[in-house]
């Protein structure tokens, strides 16, 4: 990840954004792990402590909250299928599902504009 080329593999931001990153985006990403040791020790743990079970646990509760709630999700995503926004909308009592077009995954990313829309709107 110190070469931005590398950033642009699938196993980087490449799955996650439609278009290149600027770099100093890209460096605000990544330059803490590359230049820190303790943060990388922290993003190390954050990322074995990952498990499905959290999700799956947090899962059952959704249903539970009662407040309106905005979902935006980028149809083309390739790690967050748009069947996987759907099934989250059946889900919350009250729930608003928007599909932001030309975006991957980081959609503040690719589409910051149209996501500035969205929110503003939704709180309204």
């Amino acid at each position: 990840m110190r070469w931005p080329a590398v950033r642009r593999l699938p196993n980087a931001f490449g799955l996650l954004t439609k278009r290149p990153l600027e770099r100093v985006v890209s460096d605000a990403y990544v330059g803490p792990v590359i230049s820190n040791p303790a943060v990388r020790r922290e993003v190390s743990k954050v990322l074995k402590g990952i498990s499905p079970s959290f999700t799956l646990a947090a899962a059952t509760k959704l249903t539970d909250f009662r407040k309106p709630v905005l979902l935006v999700w980028a149809p083309e995503d390739r790690l967050f299928p748009f069947a996987h926004a759907q099934r989250l909308s059946e889900i919350f009592p009250d729930a608003r599902l928007e599909r932001i077009e030309d975006s991957y995954t980081f959609v503040p990313e690719d589409q910051p504009e149209r996501l500035a829309a969205l929110i503003d709107a939704f709180m309204c």
